[in-house]
Parts: structure tokens; C-alpha cells; sequence
């Protein structure tokens, strides 16, 4: 779902792309940033990798309680 949310807007400009991936919720966020540190050609973009671990930053400090527990919950499976 995020890559091909993603995907649709190829041709956009990276501030569309990261308007976009700021509506995503935390979740696909870190989904996202994940297959992004270990894509070959996305890895190699440190501002871009930056600049979503930023707004994902953003995102978890404005998220509610509940939608913090969620992410967690995901965020550990992730690192198990």
C-alpha cells in the first residue's frame, strides 16, 4: 500500500513525496523508512532517509496515546 501510494507520484517532487508520507499513518511510516534504509538506491539518499525519520518524529510526538501504543506494538515486532 505505501510503495504503491508512493509509487503514483514518481515523478513528483521530493517535498510531494514527503507532504505524502506525513499523511501516512506511523505505522506505514516506519514501514516505510525501513524499506528505505535497505532499498540499494534509496539507502545511498541520507537527506531523504533524514528528512523521513524527521517528519516520522514529528508525526509520533503529535500522535495520542493510543495511537502510540499501536506503533509500538508494531515497532516491536519490527525489532524482534
Amino acid at each position: 500500500m505505501v510503495l504503491d501510494l508512493l509509487g503514483r507520484y514518481q515523478l513528483s517532487s521530493l517535498e510531494q513525496r514527503l507532504a505524502i508520507f506525513r499523511q501516512l499513518p506511523l505505522r506505514a511510516q516506519l514501514a516505510m523508512i525501513t524499506a528505505s534504509k535497505t532499498s540499494r538506491v534509496l539507502s545511498q539518499k541520507q537527506s531523504y532517509i533524514a528528512s523521513l525519520e524527521q517528519i516520522h518524529a514529528e508525526s509520533l510526538a503529535a500522535a495520542t496515546e493510543s495511537e502510540r501504543l499501536v506503533y509500538r506494538q508494531a515497532k516491536d515486532l519490527l525489532d524482534s
